[in-house]
């Protein structure tokens, strides 16, 4: 799980100029982001993400495991295929856009070599001030549940499908700083998660070559395909310095923070080079040190 945390976390090719690329000319001649996951200083796991004339093509991990990419008349990604170590298909996952690029429609069909079944359809239909998302499965009745905008466009709330509680997101100078789970009474729930940031714009990404102009809405709505909190930090106009994730268990007076602190390094052409992930977790006052992850970016000259 911390591996799959880690890798979708990572906000690479960032212009330290803090000067948003919107230029489709601009090539960030992106080779390859390597990532690495590390137990104890000991590599326990790894993935080797290329890239081609501006587009994420395929992703390998060391586990064998491979996904390959496509994309739509939009540049947009519109189909990823996962493989298990045998070249067997596990996964399917394809994407339908509006004409704004914001994502409608993501579906996902198991392969034949896949023992979870996870066929699902997530709709996703942009109103005034809302979005609405309906899941359908296989021999399961229709789900739906609400992301809220402010008047900034900022999520302001997500309800869940089953209405027990919902989630609040607190903003400022357009950065996501808290996120709550609050109980359908209106209680603050024993779960809640804290960002800090640096001074750097978080205005590029490679998601952007996945999911255009509309990267950072799209990166969140796909979120909902593992239900990564991490990719809230993509929502925020600053780069991530530290977040925590707080669980409060009240009757017993006990507490577990789990902390990540990040370090970016660039080159002298403003690209960065690597991006450090140190996790800490506070379990009631024991504090373990034990994992890192970092991801290295290759460049073509």
């Amino acid at each position: 799980m911390k591996k799959l945390i880690a890798l979708f976390t990572v906000l690479a090719i960032v212009s330290c100029s803090n000067e948003e690329i919107t230029d489709p000319e601009i090539k960030t001649n992106l080779s390859s982001i390597r990532f690495n996951d590390y137990y104890k200083n000991s590599l326990i796991y790894s993935q080797d993400m290329q890239f081609e004339n501006e587009k994420l093509t395929t992703v390998k991990s060391s586990d064998g495991k491979h996904s390959n990419y496509a994309y739509n008349n939009q540049n947009l990604v519109s189909k990823i295929i996962d493989y298990n170590a045998s070249e067997e298909i596990l996964v399917t996952t394809t994407f339908l856009y509006s004409d704004a690029g914001k994502i409608t429609e993501i579906k996902q069909l198991s392969g034949p070599a896949n023992d979870e079944i996870v066929n699902a359809k997530f709709v996703f239909t942009h109103l005034a001030g809302k979005i609405v998302l309906t899941k359908t499965s296989e021999n399961n009745p229709a789900e739906s549940l609400e992301i809220s905008l402010n008047s900034n466009n900022e999520i302001e709330k997500r309800t869940i499908f089953s209405g027990a509680y919902f989630y609040k997101y607190d903003f400022a100078n357009g950065n996501l700083e808290k996120f709550s789970q609050v109980g359908d009474n209106g209680s603050l729930s024993e779960r809640f998660m804290s960002y800090k940031y640096t001074n750097l714009k978080n205005n590029y990404s490679y998601k952007k070559l996945l999911f255009g102009e509309e990267w950072k809405l799209n990166s969140f709505l796909n979120s909902f395909l593992n239900f990564n909190y991490s990719l809230m930090i993509d929502l925020s106009e600053n780069l991530i310095s530290e977040y925590s994730d707080t669980f409060v268990y009240q009757s017993s007076n006990y507490s577990v923070v789990y902390t990540t602190k990040a370090d970016y390094t660039f080159d002298n052409k403003e690209r960065m080079t690597k991006m450090t992930e140190n996790f800490s977790t506070n379990n009631g006052g024991k504090i373990a040190n034990d994992y890192k992850s970092e991801f290295i970016f290759s460049y073509k000259e």
